[in-house]
């Protein structure tokens, strides 16, 4: 790692890194382009726990597909036709780890499954992927993606078996596993919502980076909804602490933090279905924690710190599969952060990572070329109402 970002690691955030949230300005992506081309050297990024073998169904709206189900089901069971279905390679940390190799960030990903497990992930990781941080003595962890479409909205409904996620902490990690957190440049934990103990695995292994090396701590904690309890502890006991640099959330996260956080407000539950309210439920995040919010919803993106923000729409594109959506966004955010770039460049250039792995028919991560080409279209942002990107 250059001098320079060692620097950079430890700097406090300055209020230059952020902007009033405003109106976006027109969008400019030589530098961006002249970065990924030139990209700055950086050591390589730690992503954990989960890797998940995924199976997609990908099927019409929902009610029409409940209605079919219920059919089937009053007349004792049958075949369901007419969808589409694949298998992929799952899990939030193997989806970020895949898509920042695709980038070209060489990363290493801690994860335990099974034998079985093990085939299918030599075979759905990205060719000359290092897969040496595989741990085979687990159990399968597996989720159905139901891609549907609700309300005029792309959604994807996952029924998940844990499998060995749910019981991964930090006294499995071999020696090998600590040496590699120890020379990284960021270390990812992801998909707790699925841990049986999300904060100790947290706690102990964001303490142990915070003391042995210079990595930022980066958190993604996925769908609180199935243990909404654990939230409130989590914040009070990792994220108000300083062991936690960055958390990245969606929309529906920001409004189950935002619950927790102001006491059980359920009015903040309730403003999931308003657009207008999922940069309010971030900002307020973001002013009781005191640390970097990541905000990514299907309009727009955000960063922010306390009562400052940087904003910017989503591209258009049109979708072909949304799980994984937020893991392909998270690698940009990764390695916009770890290039340097300011907070506009890093969520454009998430957002194109983003909008080129929701428009691919096979859940495919772009290449950097792929980007550049991306860029070099001058991709139009989406129209989105002002209202929308001020926490004003």
């Amino acid at each position: 790692m250059k001098s320079g970002l060692h620097s950079w690691l430890r700097r406090p955030l300055r209020r230059s890194d952020f902007l009033i949230c405003a109106e976006v300005q027109e969008l400019d992506f030589h530098r961006l382009i002249q970065t990924l081309r030139n990209p700055p050297e950086v050591s390589r990024p730690v992503i954990m726990p989960d890797f998940f073998v995924d199976h997609f169904v990908i099927s019409g709206s929902l009610d029409s597909f409940i209605e079919s189900l219920q059919r089937l089901a009053q007349q004792g069971g049958g075949n369901l036709l007419g969808t589409q279905q694949f298998i992929r390679r799952g899990g939030n940390a193997a989806n970020l780890a895949a898509a920042l190799h695709t980038l070209g960030m060489n990363p290493y990903l801690i994860a335990t499954t099974d034998a079985y497990g093990s085939a299918f992930l030599s075979n759905l990781m990205p060719e000359g992927f290092d897969l040496a941080h595989i741990q085979t003595d687990g159990r399968l962890s597996s989720t159905v993606s139901l891609e549907l479409e609700h309300e005029d909205r792309h959604v994807n409904l996952m029924i998940s078996d844990s499998g060995s996620s749910a019981d991964f902490t930090f006294s499995k990690l071999k020696e090998s596993d600590l040496d590699a957190i120890q020379g990284s440049s960021l270390v990812a934990l992801l998909n707790l919502n699925h841990n049986k103990n999300p904060l100790q695995l947290a706690q102990d292994l964001f303490q142990f980076t915070k003391e042995s090396s210079r990595a930022l701590t980066f958190m993604d904690f996925g769908d609180p909804s199935g243990n909404p309890d654990i939230i409130e502890p989590l914040t009070k006991a990792l994220l108000v602490g300083g062991l936690v640099d960055i958390v990245s959330m969606n929309e529906n996260e920001a409004a189950w933090f935002a619950w927790a956080l102001s006491g059980r407000d359920s009015s903040w539950r309730e403003k999931i279905s308003d657009p207008a309210k999922w940069l309010e439920a971030a900002t307020f995040v973001s002013n009781e924690i005191g640390i970097r919010i990541d905000l990514h919803t299907p309009l727009f993106t955000a960063t922010l710190l306390e009562d400052e923000c940087t904003t910017q729409p989503v591209f258009e594109t049109t979708l072909s599969v949304a799980c994984g959506a937020g893991d392909a966004w998270n690698a940009g955010n990764i390695c916009g952060t770890l290039y340097e770039l300011n907070s506009s460049e890093r969520l454009i250039l998430s957002n194109a990572i983003a909008a080129l792995y929701v428009s691919s028919s096979t859940a495919s991560h772009p290449s950097v070329p792929e980007l550049i080409g991306y860029f070099q279209t001058s991709p139009k942002a989406k129209d989105v109402d002002e209202k929308l990107l001020s926490s004003k």
